[in-house]
């Protein structure tokens, strides 16, 4: 009876194949598995009913959930979203208060005038002065348009776009579907 020759594979080498595998299903959990916890606060954060605070809750959430460099990859996704939301709106609400009415400092002084006609007081000749020259500057800014006020609308729909792109981005790691197009 002829002794079939029968291959063996060394021990070590088994060795080396399980601690390959094992470092290949390490490598896949740590770069595309996104903890559960951080999920639940990422889909809470995605939703469209969220208001802004809901939004600042679930990041503050999410950092607490980072596990993985998957985790670390979309929450930094969700806080840079959050930013360019916030200054967004911080550059549109400048805008629209610098486009519309009088500026505050005006307000001030013209309520001032109101307190000494109520009194039955003369008004200052020098506070009717700032008055007119104040009024005066705020028609001709109206007339003619302001670089920056036009800078930062653009700096705000620029910001605006970018977060919704990053948000749309989360909803697709997440596994969620996109939100529609505004």
């Amino acid at each position: 009876m002829a002794n079939g020759s029968t291959f063996r594979v060394p021990p070590v080498v088994w060795l080396i194949l399980l601690a390959g595998l094992a470092y290949a299903g390490y490598w896949r959990y740590d770069h595309a598995f996104i903890s559960p916890g951080l999920r639940e606060s990422l889909t809470a954060s995605v939703d469209p009913a969220s208001t802004q605070s809901d939004i600042l809750m679930a990041l503050r959430n999410a950092q607490t959930q980072v596990h993985t460099l998957r985790d670390a990859e979309v929450e930094s996704m969700l806080q840079r979203a959050v930013l360019l939301t916030q200054s967004a709106a911080a550059a549109s609400q400048q805008t629209g208060a610098n486009g519309k009415g009088t500026s505050a400092s005006l307000e001030k002084y013209l309520a001032l005038q109101r307190q000494y006609k109520r009194r039955g007081m003369k008004v200052p000749q020098s506070l009717k002065d700032y008055i007119q020259r104040a009024t005066q500057e705020e028609q001709e800014a109206q007339i003619k348009p302001d670089p920056t006020r036009e800078l930062d609308q653009q700096v705000s729909q620029q910001d605006s776009a970018e977060a919704a792109q990053l948000f749309q981005q989360l909803r697709a790691a997440l596994g969620l579907p996109p939100l529609p197009a505004k």
